[in-house]
């Protein structure tokens, strides 16, 4: 079997500085690559040496450099986007990286594959079904489309493709609900870890001796994700419980509000207001706050907001090495996920999880599907504080739950969430697709 995972054109596939889905491309095609040919089509600006490792020398990765049409446009977009926020994604345009579509649909005709996989770049499946009729084409979301999307473009495209995968439930039904056409072939397929780097087991001895208690959050400093939320939370439980640092790991920079959020929603838009402003009292008030210029208005908003007694409680570690963050995840007591928006799949618990870590998370898209309530954590609803606060301190204040719960959840992550079994059934699907 041959098969074509197709890159969105911003997506860093290798390891050390993946994106997210960059990080599933890689994850799964590892594992397929032992049982088929596999290929990877992506941009070269994204990507240092190719490949390195003995696993990654059995992909073909197929990059092209991008034209400079492509860059213009996309230059265009991100200013139209800052000028009119409330737009279309850019993630869904026709004008993203449209070079890009036509030179990947060209080769791949000459490649002659039998399985294309879309990595959620839906706007290349109508030219590259043009070009390779034969194929069995695959598109894989990994986040929900909005109402600011064009339906019925998005209809002409899913009506170009064999079947729709998403990375969990929540997707899922929408996707069905919002285009009923495709409800017979559209079904989920949950995101993996890597089950090497998470081998050892959590030393919990260790971790009842410490007397400092860690709450680990990872992911992106975005509104999406809520850390706002969770910041008032922790202020809450260092006055209670003194002896915990929260650890705050992840990129800096605001995710566009019309990629995280549907523009329908009108009281979340206006609550979210002041983390994308950009007015002159939101740079007057970053001016005098103590965080650093080019924090960005979220990230000074985060900041600012801590009373000093629990500032100095919070650390800001920005991006960190891969390796760094494993540890991290061992050296923890507690991860810590809040998010505001439904998350697609939400990678970050489930390696908290396979590390041996309770997780405390908003009832977020599939996070609810990741995270058991009650046994592998606790999940609260968005943008509660005070629950989220109680939660946290319940089990701050008793090790055998803490330690009950990253049990389970570690057993959960290794037996349900690896990219060995993601790939297993993903080959044996394309098998099906192909039979029939």
């Amino acid at each position: 079997m041959k098969i074509a995972i197709v890159s969105q054109p911003l997506d860093t596939i290798m390891p050390p500085y993946q994106n997210s889905v960059g990080a599933c491309t890689y994850g799964v095609a590892l594992p397929l690559s032992a049982a088929a040919e596999v290929l990877i089509y992506g941009l070269k600006h994204q990507h240092g040496d190719l490949p390195s490792q003995p696993g990654e020398q059995r992909i073909d990765f197929r990059l092209f450099a991008a034209t400079r049409l492509d860059r213009f446009l996309f230059s265009l977009q991100k200013k139209a986007a800052k000028l009119f926020p409330r737009s279309s994604p850019i993630s869904t345009s026709k004008w993203l990286y449209p070079s890009y579509g036509r030179m990947v649909a060209r080769d791949l005709k000459q490649q002659r594959c039998d399985v294309i996989h879309l990595q959620h770049c839906s706007q290349y499946a109508p030219i590259i079904r043009a070009a390779n009729p034969e194929a069995r084409i695959v598109l894989h979301l990994h986040a929900e489309w909005f109402s600011q999307t064009n339906p019925a473009m998005l209809k002409d495209r899913l009506a170009a493709v064999d079947l729709v995968t998403t990375v969990g439930d929540y997707i899922t039904k929408k996707t069905k609900r919002d285009f009923p056409f495709i409800s017979d072939r559209c079904e989920t397929v949950y995101n993996g870890i890597d089950g090497q780097e998470f081998s050892r087991e959590m030393d919990y001895g260790s971790a009842r001796r410490r007397v400092v208690k860690r709450i680990l959050y990872c992911g992106a400093i975005s509104p999406h994700k809520g850390l706002h939320v969770l910041l008032r939370a922790f202020v809450i439980v260092a006055r209670e419980y003194p002896n915990a640092v929260l650890e705050v790991v992840g990129p800096n920079g605001n995710y566009p509000i019309e990629e995280t959020f549907d523009l329908k929603d009108k009281p979340t838009l206006k609550s979210l207001r002041p983390f994308y402003a950009t007015s002159f009292w939101s740079m007057v008030k970053s001016k005098f706050s103590s965080a650093k210029p080019r924090d960005g208005v979220y990230l000074s908003h985060l900041k600012s907001s801590l009373p000093p007694d629990v500032a100095e409680k919070v650390l800001f570690l920005g991006l960190i090495p891969r390796q760094e963050l494993i540890d991290r995840y061992y050296s923890s007591d507690i991860f810590a996920f809040a998010p505001i928006w439904n998350e697609g799949f939400g990678l970050p618990p489930v390696e908290a999880m396979a590390a041996g870590l309770p997780v405390v998370a908003s009832r977020s898209g599939a996070v609810t599907e990741t995270v058991v309530e009650g046994q592998t954590g606790l999940l609260v609803e968005k943008n509660n504080v005070e629950e989220l606060a109680n939660a946290l301190l319940l089990l701050l204040k008793d090790d055998g739950l803490r330690e009950a719960m990253g049990r389970a959840g570690r057993r959960r992550a290794l037996e349900h969430f690896t990219w060995f079994k993601v790939a297993k059934q993903m080959h044996a699907r394309y098998d099906e697709m192909l039979s029939a």
